[in-house]
């Protein structure tokens, strides 16, 4: 059965969510079946241990579901395609869009949704930025690289060149570029960095084997060595799929190919808190497989799925378990959100960009990041005021009287970090 199209890409399910069987040290268990909210797509924590997500049949819904599998319906859409998961902005609200009305909405905490005036394109929102945007790959005649605001309105960064790139993920790095990957419709693609000019370059070339059948693509992770991580839905030796790692300069490193057999093809990957990629396969044959491979290529098969075909979505939660969604099977074939709990720790925060960099006390400064739930913040050893947090990925903080210039500290419940530039108190 079709389950979903996903900025363009349709996913066939195969099998259902049943019995299934631990292969590693983690234990699996269902949060939630969806019953009559069919096929989610992605998750994201908005706040402690609450998660987000879209279903995309019968009819699209967001929705809110804590750990323990209560779900809340936050809105309904018309029968149409929603083009990505939800990603978090920096106003406490989490966006994405459908087609072919080219519309991009908005849900919050609280039941309800914002509908933003119609673009030219459809955006599929993949990442939020630094500066409070939200980075999107956009679609109508060509394909464009672009930011969207929290208003809904969608500006190009770069226009693909018209059939030479069908560009489906993007990633802003550390170094302020954008990077993707693409395909072709032989089955080649690449990875390509695009400035915030507007420049592009491609770094990375594919074989003709390695996007057959239009594949679920997986978005390019920046780990904490700097470094990108991929992985490839098919090629590699056993035309199965690939793991790799690729330095932002483009020095490409094959870290692991996968068997050959219908367990594999993967459609998820992450950096966890204990620096290790995780990471789910399509499982062809009804057996998706939830893995481990560590950024030098050992791979470790964590858990089998038994009786599941799916398209699977990955986060880690702020207590440091992997949540998922899966887009089939269950009582009546309408997927799951599910957990898998490897023993990892509490995800520690990030804090990697902010603005304005520096001010009086009163400023209100957007601290951007990883990791940064329940978060408190410090300039100096003085405590910061009115602390809020949005996402995962944003702090809004009021600089305190008597802040000491320096980096930033933010304290999580599972650790600290701090900035790498210093904010100066004027």
């Amino acid at each position: 059965m079709t389950i979903g199209n996903v900025r363009g890409t349709t996913v066939i399910a195969l099998c259902a969510i049943g019995a299934s069987a631990a292969s590693g040290q983690a234990t699996f268990r269902i949060v939630s079946y969806m019953g009559r909210w069919g096929q989610p797509i992605g998750i994201v924590e908005g706040s402690p241990l609450v998660f987000y997500s879209i279903a995309s049949t019968p009819q699209p819904v967001a929705f809110s579901i804590t750990t323990q599998g209560a779900k809340t319906l936050l809105a309904s859409f018309p029968n149409t395609d929603i083009q990505a998961p939800l990603a978090s902005a920096s106003n406490q609200r989490f966006y994405s869009s459908y087609s072919p009305n080219y519309t991009a909405f908005s849900v919050g905490s609280t039941p309800g949704k914002e509908l933003y005036p119609k673009q030219s394109t459809a955006p599929g929102f993949t990442q939020n930025l630094p500066d409070g945007t939200l980075l999107a790959v956009a679609a109508a005649q060509s394909f464009y690289l672009a930011k969207g605001d929290t208003a809904g309105t969608v500006t190009p960064i770069y226009t693909f060149p018209s059939g030479t790139y069908l560009p489906h993920t993007a990633t802003y790095a550390s170094d302020g570029n954008y990077y993707g990957v693409s395909y072709l419709k032989n089955g080649s693609g690449n990875v390509f960095r695009v400035t915030p000019s507007g420049s592009l370059t491609n770094i990375l070339d594919f074989p003709s084997n390695t996007f057959v059948g239009n594949p679920p693509f997986v978005p390019l992770v920046q780990a904490s060595d700097g470094d990108l991580y991929g992985a490839t839905p098919n090629g590699g030796a056993n035309g199965t799929g690939t793991v790799y790692k690729l330095t932002l300069s483009g020095q490409y490193t094959l870290l692991y190919t996968f068997p050959r057999g219908l367990d594999y093809n993967p459609t998820a990957m992450l950096q966890a808190s204990d620096g290790n990629l995780y990471g789910a396969t399509w499982g062809l044959n009804g057996r998706s497989l939830l893995f481990k491979v560590t950024t030098s290529g050992q791979y470790t098969l964590l858990y089998s799925m038994t009786t599941t075909g799916c398209l699977c979505l990955l986060t880690q939660g702020s207590d440091g378990i992997i949540y998922g969604t899966a887009q089939a099977g269950g009582p009546v074939g309408a997927g799951a959100v599910f957990a898998l709990d490897a023993g990892l720790p509490k995800p520690a925060p990030q804090p990697l960009e902010f603005g304005p960099r520096h001010g009086p006390a009163g400023t209100r400064i957007r601290i951007w990041g990883n990791n940064m739930l329940a978060a408190s913040v410090e300039f100096g050893s003085v405590p910061a005021a009115a602390v809020s947090t949005s996402g995962p990925n944003y702090v809004w903080v009021t600089v305190p009287a008597g802040a000491v210039s320096g980096p930033i500290t933010v304290a999580t419940p599972g650790g600290t970090g701090a900035t790498r530039e210093s904010f100066y108190v004027e």
